[in-house]
């Protein structure tokens, strides 16, 4: 008997060791509906690519989409207004690689800046409340992230600590996430597991001589956004319209939400 319950541990590693050689797929939806209150933006395609080692996130890419797009959409938030922003896909996507031994995450982020954050450590709360999504068995978890408060349901049939974005770090693969409002929401759509397509695991090939810090990044992002707002608030004076004034910003039009004293 005893023999019997060794040989079957043995198999179970072996079969976990097998599982986590292999590469995978998962493909999102991404609704990106900042600073609107509800998810009610453009839903682009998004993939992630995994291993046991690394794993890929890319989104707003033009070949996931069948096509370039660049539009300008309108978006019923409420029964009184309509949000007005630009639909827009690059070839090569925005691109996320995160490797968990070094725990850091290489992006191709907005503005086509390429990052090397190192600051990525995510404290998680697990919570018993589960639900199946697919024919997956999903936990819940929350947390909070540079200035959003997000749910992830992730499931320990697949126990790799990757997910959309940037949110890593659970013991199982998150299959759907989204912060307070849903202004930004990733949903499950399907997955290849294993999948013969692995020679789309790879790092983000950058063409600068070097990465720019997660910091230096923020400072960039901020500059960014004071830009159009300093540019939106001359539209609305020469048009007579005045906005209202805060001692507090924040860069709510982003999925990173920075405060600006």
């Amino acid at each position: 008997m005893k023999v019997l319950i060794l040989l079957l541990a043995i198999c179970l590693i072996l079969l976990t060791d097998e599982i986590s050689a292999q590469t995978g797929i998962i493909n999102y939806g991404e609704v990106q509906s900042m600073n609107m209150g509800a998810p009610v933006g453009p839903d682009y395609r998004a993939m992630l690519v995994f291993n046991k080692d690394n794993s890929l996130y890319v989104t707003r890419k033009d070949s996931l989409e069948g096509g370039h797009i660049r539009e300008q959409k309108s978006f019923q938030v409420s029964p009184e207004a309509r949000h007005s922003i630009t639909v827009v896909t690059n070839p090569e996507g925005f691109r996320y690689y995160y490797t968990p031994k070094e725990k850091i995450l290489y992006s191709r982020d907005l503005g086509f800046r390429y990052v090397k954050d190192n600051t990525i450590n995510i404290s998680w709360e697990i919570a018993e409340e589960t639900k199946m999504i697919g024919i997956y068995k999903v936990q819940k978890a929350t947390t909070h992230l540079r200035g959003r408060d997000y749910t992830a349901w992730f499931t320990p049939q697949i126990p790799l600590p990757y997910g959309p974005w940037k949110l890593v770090g659970l013991p199982g693969l998150i299959l759907e996430a989204y912060d307070t409002d849903k202004e930004i929401y990733w949903y499950f759509k399907n997955v290849e597991y294993p999948t013969q397509h692995s020679h789309l695991l790879k790092p983000i090939n950058n063409p600068n001589s070097s990465w720019i810090s997660f910091e230096e990044f923020k400072k960039g992002q901020i500059k960014s956004f004071l830009d159009a707002r300093i540019g939106g608030r001359m539209i609305g004076e020469n048009m007579g319209v005045s906005g209202s004034e805060s001692k507090v910003l924040k860069t709510k039009t982003y999925i990173e939400v920075y405060e600006i004293e």
